[in-house]
């Protein structure tokens, strides 16, 4: 089955929709939207605020993106990996 890369608000509302308004199981309509039920109930449970994983991703890729830019991107991950 396949994934939703980017959290999707609007899957997981039409999968809420359908157990709510036509009382379709979620397991079906997972099925019907290609995505697990794992990520189903994970994604309904998750904060509304981002995880210390996704504050710590956002900030090295834009010091990432700081040091490629102030190379005049020419640098590539093994020169950015060296910067101080």
């Amino acid at each position: 089955m396949g994934e939703v890369a980017a959290a999707d608000p609007a899957v997981v509302g039409a999968i809420s929709d359908c157990k709510t308004e036509e009382n379709i199981p979620h397991r079906i309509a997972c099925r019907a939207l290609e995505v697990s039920e794992a990520w189903f109930y994970t994604w309904r449970r998750r904060p509304a605020e981002p995880t210390k994983r996704e504050v710590r991703r956002t900030a090295l890729a834009e010091r990432i993106r700081y040091f490629f830019d102030r190379s005049g991107k020419t640098y590539g991950s093994p020169r950015i990996t060296l910067d101080p």
